[in-house]
């Protein structure tokens, strides 16, 4: 692994358990078994450290949701697949990285925000198009707003202050609230068809 690889690599692990502001470079530096003058010399400093994290990040999760999108059967499937995606990786982060994110680090914010109200909303709008060319979704669902309310219940959760994760996890939180979109939107055909997935056997 290339040093800058490895720079970032150890980086986010560390941003993802305590979040950002509590991470120095010495840190950084120490987990890596390095001196911060090798740090210095791929970035100028932390922030610079966390932008160039923040875009790499974002191309991966980019290749990552294409790939879902290619293997998906149909919009549910690709629904479910980018559901477990997201709680596997969300088990892994401290949600206080979020909103040192938001607070500390602007331009890695602004990035985030465009990946987010860009990619995503892209590739929710098609899919949501797509579940009502196919009857899972209902039919006079207004896609744009559908789209930009599961942006919202994103940017609710990562960036409010209306959850404590105390006796829900960040993870868990995720998916109630992904669940809670997806059941909203589906027809009965739908909602048979997410059961079916996660094999989830309901009393009428």
């Amino acid at each position: 692994m290339e040093p800058q690889e490895k720079i970032l690599k150890i980086s986010l692990e560390l941003f993802f358990k305590y979040g950002i502001k509590r991470v120095t470079m010495d840190d950084i530096a120490k987990e890596l078994g390095m001196s911060k003058k090798t740090i210095y010399q791929f970035y100028k400093e932390k922030d610079d450290l966390v932008n160039q994290l923040c875009i790499v990040e974002m191309q991966k999760q980019e290749c990552i949701f294409k790939n879902i999108e290619e293997q998906s059967q149909d919009p549910i499937h690709e629904i479910i697949l980018i559901s477990n995606t997201m709680s596997e990786m969300m088990q892994h982060i401290n949600p206080i990285f979020f909103l040192d994110l938001q607070k500390f680090h602007h331009n890695a914010f602004i990035q985030f925000q465009k990946f987010k109200e860009e990619c995503a909303y892209k590739d929710l709008l098609r899919n949501i198009k797509a579940g009502k060319d196919s009857g899972v979704y209902k039919a006079d669902l207004d896609e744009e707003f559908a789209a930009k309310y599961r942006l919202a219940q994103i940017d609710m959760l990562m960036f409010g202050n209306y959850f404590s994760f105390d006796k829900i996890s960040f993870s868990q939180a995720n998916q109630l609230l992904l669940d809670m979109f997806v059941y909203g939107i589906c027809t009965i055909k739908g909602h048979k068809l997410i059961n079916d997935y996660k094999k989830i056997k309901e009393q009428e």
